[in-house]
């Protein structure tokens, strides 16, 4: 038995609305990748972010048992202009490591024409626990020496199990 072709946008939908309020309540601009549009408010921003979801991958463990991964990365921009604290990167980074280091949960998101999906929880999406599966905080440092454009990303990677 498959999983449920609504699966995918269910995890992209849910995934997106938990990481997006995080930015709302700390008053980050932000997109998701394939989803959102770069307006120029968006573009001229001192401090934005843009969010990243690949997934969902699945694997059959029994029949109509199924093991869900998600990966997901949040990339931040950061231009130091005037006299702006060269920490304020690290304030964001430190609200979306906390977020993304919690059980995120997943419901049946997004409407469709043909089917009504009600505002279920299907399950949770848990960090991986395995010796390379960490939540990450990485570092590119200054990309573009003229506007003095810093950027870093916080990374993870996600399971859940679910039956169908």
């Amino acid at each position: 038995m498959p999983v449920s072709p609504h699966l995918a946008r269910w995890i992209f939908a849910s995934v997106a609305d938990y990481l997006k309020e995080v930015a709302t309540d700390a008053s980050l601009p932000i997109i998701v990748e394939g989803l959102d549009d770069r307006d120029e408010a968006f573009n001229t921003a001192t401090d934005r972010a843009e969010i990243r979801i690949n997934g969902p991958f699945t694997q059959e463990l029994s029949h109509g048992f199924y093991e869900v991964s998600v990966d997901v990365n949040v990339l931040f921009s950061s231009r130091l202009d005037g006299k702006k604290n060269g920490y304020s990167l690290h304030k964001f980074l430190g609200l979306f490591h906390e977020a993304m280091d919690d059980l995120i949960p997943i419901f049946k998101f997004g409407q469709d024409e043909e089917i009504d999906d009600p505002d279920v929880q299907i399950g949770c999406l848990s960090p991986r626990a395995g010796k390379n599966d960490a939540v990450r905080v990485f570092h590119f440092g200054q990309i573009d020496k003229t506007d003095r454009l810093k950027q870093s990303a916080v990374d993870a990677r996600y399971k859940m199990e679910i039956s169908q």
